[in-house]
């Protein structure tokens, strides 16, 4: 079963940068709002041909229907355009919010909004049988220098709870 997520900016390009992307819609039926994606896009086709690979991969899966387009009824006046609308969508629909920024997360979880940031989906990853522990651990240790420590260290503490149980 699939479930509904709301898509922020900071999820999408951290799993682009470490190749998870494509797993999410194994698990997630993924909703972004038009102020995620200018954000992704964030290159004008008037002013430059070059496209960032994570804008390239997101318009792959925009265009075959596995990004779908939707806008919240309000927005927070908190954080950047692209949190605030995401966390809203989220809020708004009861979905997951896919998420990597440590401090709107953190916030939407206060909320009551059920948060996934991309280290916790690496762990999932490895939880699930689809990657290994290690893959895991080499994707949070290249998530670290633009994850918040805190995100960082507790997939750390789950996946090390996980290997011990598969040991075990």
């Amino acid at each position: 079963m699939l479930l509904n997520a709301s898509l922020d900016t900071s999820f999408w390009n951290r799993a682009a940068d470490v190749g998870v992307t494509a797993y999410l819609f194994s698990f997630f039926r993924v909703y972004y709002c038009q102020a995620v994606r200018n954000e992704i896009i964030t290159t004008d086709p008037t002013e430059t041909a070059l496209i960032y690979p994570q804008a390239m991969l997101f318009t792959v899966f925009e265009e075959d229907g596995r990004l779908q387009r939707t806008e919240p009824q309000s927005s927070l006046s908190l954080f950047g355009l692209g949190e605030a609308s995401a966390i809203a969508l989220a809020r708004e629909h009861n979905w997951v919010l896919l998420i990597n920024d440590q401090r709107p997360l953190l916030f939407a979880e206060s909320l009551g909004v059920h948060c996934v940031c991309v280290p916790d989906f690496c762990v999932f990853l490895y939880s699930q049988g689809k990657i290994t522990a290690a893959a895991a651990e080499g994707y949070l240790e290249r998530l670290k220098p633009t994850t918040g420590k805190q995100l960082i260290a507790r997939a750390q503490q789950v996946l090390q709870k996980l290997s011990v149980q598969r040991e075990g």
